[in-house]
């Protein structure tokens, strides 16, 4: 266990220290659409220079957002895709202007919502208040 612990470990250190990037799968890149490039980075994070046009996806499953944190351009939408057996909601729990809340999600229903203000909007499944993401908009 030690030892696999220690080659993730190194791994993830590599590749931060190589800079790759990876870029969002969605049906866009098929079609010869434009799609943001986002970076390589800590487990539970993207960080995306994107901005408007440009599409994140987060996946709901285990009981919890997949990644947790994002950091993204004004314009971006965010998809959140519930792939659990049980329903979730994505629900913005601030106080601000902008509001969004998906409802009950279904197993393999998604929600989208694109941000167009910079902040930090935190977000919860309502019925499980353990699971918490946050989007940052710059």
């Amino acid at each position: 266990m030690k030892t696999v612990l220690a080659c993730a470990i190194l791994i993830m250190l590599a590749l931060i220290c190589c800079g790759c990037t990876t870029a969002p799968s969605s049906p866009a890149a098929s079609t010869g659409a434009s799609s943001a490039t986002v970076s390589v980075a800590p487990p539970g994070t993207i960080s995306n220079a994107g901005g408007t046009g440009a599409t994140i996806q987060i996946r709901i499953r285990e009981n919890s957002f997949d990644p947790n944190f994002v950091t993204v351009k004004v314009g971006t939408t965010v998809v959140w895709t519930n792939e659990d057996q049980v329903a979730h909601t994505v629900t913005y729990t601030g106080t601000g202007a902008t509001k969004f809340d998906s409802g009950n999600l279904a197993k393999g229903q998604s929600f989208s919502n694109t941000f167009m203000a910079p902040g930090r909007y935190i977000y919860a499944d309502t019925q499980r208040s353990f699971m918490t993401g946050t989007i940052v908009i710059e």
